[in-house]
């Protein structure tokens, strides 16, 4: 008996101290009053998390510090890696790289009015919240087997996007409540995708190209220093086993660059492991300075802004990127690289993704970049009527300001099958599209303007151009641009 009266001890003080750093835990995630003397931006910037600094400085940086802090409010609070992948989208490296009425549009949408904590919420319950933004923002309580009191942003029906888990919840600070996100929230409301192509359209005047890969490899996180040029590509997104794939294509010229309705990114995927899993691939932007022979981790090029993305499947896979394309043939560019990697799937076991390389079947596999130019389209012209700030620093761009048809035919022209491409940025704004600057080329449907995602939101004084290609959904364009005047 006296050999167990030590360990049951030892036990007893191990599960009060356990028990104690529980209660700590669980005040810290639903009832903090230790950070009820402080202000939300007080306590990131006195470094009490260093995960939150892009937050402060973007609120600093857009002048909503009064605004995120009035009254009694909850705040929606992205990591540093979630701004910093809308950054990517954006095309731009920091902040201060877009206009202060931008960050101000884009960061207005993650706070409302009322202090919601989880324990405020009934399971299942959802709060709407009005927003700086003019947006609704959703803000949700669910139970799990785990815990009872999970908090979602933006579970909703009504949008396009997943729902985002807060991993860090209830913070009750002097000004209001904090909930953390990894994924920056937007409004995205859900509308319907343009429609496929149909199998009689005939392309027979359209011009074509096919651009070849020239290059093509993968690295590996867990061994830096190997090349892996002979093997074939691979994506992996679980933490310790990051794999990335890279390609690499010379530019031949084109002379239809302004009227090119379809740039697509080919690749053949041949095994996807994990369980039910439905990978999702970022395309993204790098520099030409690797070769396929000597590359690996440690010295590949770094991944810059996010060109597109796409769900994959076992067979050949093809991903829009026609605005990029565009963009990059108008830089007069004679090379481009593009970097390949998994956005979700972290927590999938044995998740990952192999693509075919340019030695499989004697480069019967290898990638390629597809090209199709523009042929007549029956879309006339509605009409165009100015956009009239009347003061304000932003106001959406709609129907009312800009709308094409055509009449009954074999092709259905409703709102999601005619097309806008952003043709010259604009002098003294920026186009945002969900909230996100518009990069040059940037498509979007009649559909979206319909619904309120297009927005001009002015950087300084002085009138403006919103000026678009226009293109039907089976490849048909405009002969003209249309130009909406800005005042």
């Amino acid at each position: 008996m006296k050999i167990f009266k030590p360990i049951i001890l030892i036990l007893i003080i191990g599960l009060t101290l356990g028990c104690k750093d529980l209660i700590r835990d669980y005040e810290l995630d639903t009832n903090p009053d230790q950070l009820s003397n402080i202000k939300l931006l007080d306590y990131i910037e006195q470094g009490k998390d260093s995960t939150l600094t892009l937050y402060a400085e973007a609120i600093r940086y857009a002048g909503l510090t009064d605004e995120i802090a009035a009254g009694s409010r909850t705040r929606v609070v992205p990591t540093n890696n979630a701004i910093r992948a809308v950054l990517s989208k954006a095309g731009v490296a920091k902040i201060s790289d877009l206009s202060v009425n931008v960050v101000r549009d884009l960061f207005s949408y993650l706070y409302m009015d009322g202090a919601f904590r989880s324990i405020d919420l009934t399971i299942d319950q959802t709060i709407e919240g009005a927003t700086g933004s003019g947006n609704i923002l959703y803000l949700s309580r669910v139970a799990t087997s785990a815990d009872k009191y999970r908090m979602l942003v933006n579970n909703s029906t009504l949008l396009a996007t997943e729902p985002i888990e807060v991993i860090r919840q209830d913070y009750l600070f002097m000004d209001g409540v904090a909930h953390v996100v990894d994924l920056f929230p937007i409004s995205q409301k859900k509308v319907k995708p343009t429609d496929s192509i149909p199998d009689n359209v005939d392309y027979s005047l359209a011009k074509k190209d096919t651009i070849w890969v020239k290059e093509d490899s993968h690295t590996y996180f867990a061994n830096k220093t190997a090349n892996y040029d002979a093997s074939i590509n691979q994506l992996v997104s679980r933490t310790g086993q990051l794999r990335q794939t890279l390609f690499k294509f010379d530019l031949p010229p084109i002379a239809y660059l302004d009227e090119l309705t379809s740039a697509k990114l080919n690749f053949f995927v041949n095994l996807i492991n994990g369980s039910n899993f439905i990978p999702n691939c970022g395309i993204f932007a790098v520099n030409n300075e690797w070769q396929a022979k000597t590359v690996n981790w440690n010295n590949m090029p770094a991944f810059g802004a996010q060109v597109s993305n796409g769900n994959l499947v076992l067979d050949w896979n093809g991903i829009d990127i026609t605005g990029f394309i565009q963009k990059v043939y108008s830089a007069k560019e004679k090379q481009l690289s593009l970097g390949l990697q998994l956005l979700n799937g972290s927590n999938v076991t044995s998740s990952s993704v192999q693509i075919r390389n340019i030695e499989a079947n004697k480069g019967g596999f290898k990638a390629f970049i597809s090209l199709m130019g523009g042929m007549p389209t029956a879309l006339k012209l509605v009409g165009i009527k100015p956009l009239q700030l009347a003061g304000k620093t932003a106001a959406p761009l709609t129907k009312e300001h800009i709308s094409f048809a055509a009449d009954g035919g074999q092709y259905q022209y409703s709102d999601n099958n005619i097309i806008y491409s952003l043709h010259v940025l604009p002098a003294n704004g920026t186009l945002t599209k969900y909230g996100l600057p518009m990069q040059l080329y940037t498509r979007f449907t009649q559909q979206e303007l319909a619904s309120g995602a297009i927005k001009y939101v002015r950087n300084q004084e002085g009138n403006d151009q919103i000026q678009l290609k226009v293109f039907d959904y089976i490849g048909g364009v405009y002969p003209e641009i249309a130009s909406i005047p800005v005042m």
